[in-house]
């Protein structure tokens, strides 16, 4: 949704702007699903509702695939919004069941291979599907057959979970008991300061989601771009997570998440700067991207951390998950404007000025909550 979209679309002639509001759009689950997470903590075992939600992002991705096409965007757009918003229940249901089975001193590690996954996985898709149609060796059609067996691939896994915890609700008490437990968690002041930090863009990656449509821009070729945000990005993510998820495991999680977002605002200041040249433009997406990788882990195991063993697991996570995801996607939105008003160096500097402006201030918030928990946790003692 965020590599491959933007360079398919731009390739066949769709502006930049339009590509942002497009993905912006398709996006728009990771922002709302939330609503639909106490569902999954009721009722069914979260296998279950892993199987059946793999089932439907599967094909939906398929058919969002196969239609995508400047023509077709009317049927395209919708069938991805679909397979996103199974994706972003999917993850809901097995982030809950990882949270109820992780260890607190090993929730920095389990984020990192997480977005190995999730990242790394992520672009090495977006490299397939953009090297196989842009040299004819599939049709839209095939490529779309290929995408959703691949969903099928990236859900097994999950066999090999330790078995998760039986439904604490049943499904008729998912807006009575359910809801009353999801108010209570997140009334918590550590959550109310974890939906601060990731509500706001501090630590900035929506410049990722449209960076495959910059080629031209940095007079970079076809392939170039293809390897840069596909194979390349699928690297350092991967690399940028597990150091990420280590430092998580060793420093507070919220100052890992922030310094992080200051490394992505650097790197974006500086391509708005820099010469627009191919050479540019491969340094500042892996460094980007490297960071990103490490701002999903701490992100991911900031959310295991505040979570735990909660029996609302997956609708807490998603909550946060809805808090991040509210940014990645006005952020986006933002970008594509300052990409309108002054090309590539008003996206970048949109990108990495709200970032600057808004870590300051979250760093004293955490620095406040953590003194306060530390106070707290010696008076118990």
């Amino acid at each position: 949704m965020s590599t491959a979209l933007p360079f398919l679309l731009t390739r066949q002639g769709v502006s930049v702007d339009r590509v942002a509001k497009v993905v912006a759009t398709v996006v728009l689950p990771t922002v709302f699903a939330f609503l639909f997470k106490p569902l999954l903590d009721s009722g069914l075992k979260r296998s279950t509702y892993c199987l059946i939600l793999t089932a439907t992002a599967s094909l939906g991705l398929g058919v969002g695939v196969t239609m995508l096409t400047p023509a077709h965007l009317g049927i395209a757009v919708p069938a991805l919004l679909v397979a996103t918003f199974s994706m972003v229940l999917y993850t809901g249901s097995a982030n809950g069941w990882m949270s109820q089975v992780t260890g607190d001193h090993e929730r920095g590690i389990v984020a990192g291979w997480q977005n190995v996954a999730n990242l790394g996985g992520g672009a090495l898709g977006s490299y397939a599907v953009m090297l196989l149609l842009t040299h004819s060796i599939l049709t839209r059609q095939s490529a779309g057959l290929l995408m959703a067996a691949l969903v099928w691939l990236g859900a097994s896994p999950l066999l090999f979970f330790p078995k998760a915890p039986e439904p604490k609700f049943r499904m008729a008490e998912v807006f009575t008991k359910t809801l009353t437990e999801i108010t209570r968690a997140v009334r918590r002041r550590e959550c109310l300061v974890g939906f601060a930090i990731l509500l706001s863009p501090a630590a900035g990656t929506a410049a990722q989601n449209l960076q495959s449509g910059l080629g031209k821009d940095f007079h970079t070729s076809e392939g170039v771009v293809i390897w840069v945000t596909g194979i390349g990005s699928a690297l350092v993510c991967s690399i940028g997570a597990l150091v990420g998820g280590k430092l998580a495991d060793r420093f507070p999680r919220g100052y890992v998440y922030l310094f992080s977002g200051l490394g992505t605002a650097s790197t974006a200041i500086a391509a708005a700067l820099l010469p627009r040249t191919a050479m540019v433009f491969i340094v500042t997406t892996l460094v980007y991207n490297t960071i990103t990788g490490s701002i999903y882990a701490a992100y991911n195991a900031l959310g295991l951390e505040l979570t735990g063993d909660s029996p609302v697991a997956s609708t807490q996570l998603g909550l946060f998950a809805a808090s991040i995801n509210v940014n990645v996607n006005y952020m986006t939105r933002a970008d594509g404007v300052g990409y309108r008003k002054a090309g590539v160096t008003g996206m970048y500097l949109v990108d990495g000025l709200a970032s600057v402006v808004c870590i300051v201030p979250l760093l004293f918030l955490v620095r406040s909550e953590r003194r306060r928990r530390l106070l707290r946790a010696g008076v118990a003692a």
